[in-house]
């Protein structure tokens, strides 16, 4: 542990507290120094000095100051409890040193709770709840779940139940829900929480999770909020066994927007104990933003379901996707490598403005959800760097061609895809590019798609690695697929 000069008291602390909330419009500020931080002897000890000074900070409606504090070792007790946070925490730079031997557990949460609510699903659609008493004023979050099955994960054994969410004003949504409620086949639980729309705050942090450790740690969870800011946080993994991982956990949440965060590694398993783990495991959000976000994982650093309106902007990742039931996905001046973006149940457009993807999937509709719905894919000004065994830039998975049982999704429908201004780079062994490339056996072909009737290529410029021209064959698909309508396909130069 590493301090620097620092001479407090508890007494001085809370006359400070007391003259700060009397006289002093700022929030007041006590720290872990006041709760044993400098005499605890063990990370244990510095751990509960941390735990309580955000236990009383809240309680007090203060901000915790980590003033002085460079870095920390902390452990995690047997009777560890989640450190509560309030709605502004600034770490200062705070580098802190995390073993966990005791259970896998969440280190910090923003959370709130929700209570159930008897609405109509006829409401829903049109945004306008101002006839119910409970949702007519303020600021409301209002949490839709479809008690009726979405759709089944084949070969997964679990069953997928669509969620919403929705900011209300005065009773007004500001957002409309990825899909229609009402029908026939929707059935409507509900429920809400008042909400702060100001800002809150989660920033200065750069944690290491410890080799020793034998449990996971994850970093925080955010649940029911408004208006989040998670920034300059930088988490580290070292290799390890273990997997299902969660860095960040967002749930039932909107506008939350991460800045300048940094992933390296993930609990996702090595060697013949690989397994799934992400860096952002995100549940039921709408209005979420990724600015300068940097991550890498062995599994893949994107676990989502239920996101509406998301954008990322410079980031740089090797995989982001909506795993069943999104709408709108704007990726603006990023990376992607050596994985894919991936998505199943989505609506709306996904656009890539000003992309690069290196030895990678550009689009993935995965088939396991069975769960094709209509969408459009934009590609603009994108650099597609292709290798011999990623030169396609929309991969259709295919199941067999029974019918989903939900109405909704009973027609399969592929995305019209629009490419503008692309730089293809080919290595000499590679001679196609494929716009789309359907996987799967012969007979899964047989069955007419809907829903696409546009592929447009306006600009294309193919060149070597080294920067040298190129040719290649440019192909609609690499295996041929039949439609419902008809399908135009054009490439301008």
């Amino acid at each position: 542990m590493v301090i620097r000069n620092k001479v407090s008291s508890r007494l001085a602390t809370a006359l400070i507290l007391l003259c700060s909330l009397c006289f002093h419009p700022v929030m007041a500020q006590i720290s872990p120094f006041d709760y044993g931080l400098r005499e605890a002897d063990d990370g244990i000890g510095r751990y509960w000095a941390m735990y309580k000074a955000h236990v009383d900070a809240l309680a007090l409606g203060a901000e915790v100051s980590y003033a002085g504090i460079d870095t920390l070792d902390i452990e995690l007790p047997p009777d560890y409890q989640t450190i509560p946070l309030g709605p502004h925490t600034d770490f200062g730079g705070l580098v802190l040193y995390v073993t966990n031997n005791q259970q896998h557990a969440t280190l910090f949460a923003l959370q709130t709770s929700l209570k159930p609510i008897t609405i109509d699903k006829k409401m829903v659609d049109g945004g306008d709840f101002r006839s119910v008493p409970e949702l007519s004023s303020g600021e409301k979050l209002l949490v839709l779940t479809d008690r009726h099955i979405w759709t089944e994960r084949i070969g997964y054994g679990y069953s997928i139940h669509r969620q919403d969410i929705m900011l209300l004003h005065e009773g007004v949504a500001a957002n409309a829900p990825i899909a229609p409620w009402n029908t026939d086949s929707t059935d409507l639980s509900a429920s809400y929480t008042e909400v702060d729309t100001s800002r809150k705050l989660f920033r200065g942090l750069t944690m290491h999770r410890t080799e020793v450790s034998q449990y996971k740690t994850y970093c925080l969870s955010v649940y029911g909020q408004c208006n989040v800011l998670i920034e300059d946080v930088h988490v580290t993994t070292p290799k390890s066994r273990m997997n299902a991982d969660g860095v960040f956990g967002i749930t039932n949440s909107v506008k939350v927007t991460f800045r300048d965060v940094t992933v390296d590694g993930t609990y996702s398993g090595y060697g013949a104990s690989r397994g799934y783990g992400y860096a952002f495991s995100l549940n039921n959000l709408w209005n979420t933003v990724f600015e300068r976000v940097t991550a890498d994982g062995n599994w893949g650093v994107f676990g989502t379901n239920h996101l509406s309106n998301t954008t990322l902007t410079e980031c740089d990742l090797n995989r982001f996707d909506i795993h069943c039931y999104g709408r709108d996905v704007l990726l603006r001046r990023c990376i992607l490598r050596q994985r894919q973006t991936q998505f199943s149940s989505m609506y709306g457009t996904l656009t890539f403005d000003s992309c690069r993807f290196i030895d990678c999937i550009p689009v993935r509709i995965r088939s396991s959800y069975n769960a094709y719905t209509p969408f459009d894919i934009v590609m603009r000004d994108c650099t597609f760097e292709m290798t011999t065994r990623h030169h396609s830039l929309v991969n259709v998975m295919l199941l067999d061609t029974a019918t989903n049982a939900r109405p909704e999704l009973s027609v399969k429908c592929w995305p019209n895809l629009k490419i503008e201004n692309m730089t293809v780079v080919a290595p000499a062994l590679v001679g196609t590019l494929n716009l789309y490339e359907p996987t799967g056996k012969l007979s899964e072909l047989k069955k007419p798609v809907d829903y696409i009737d546009h592929v447009v290529v306006n600009g294309l410029k193919v060149i070597r690695p080294n920067g040298k021209s190129a040719k290649v064959n440019v192909k609609l698909s690499s295996r041929e697929f039949l439609t419902l309508r008809k399908l135009g396909f054009t490439i301008n130069p």
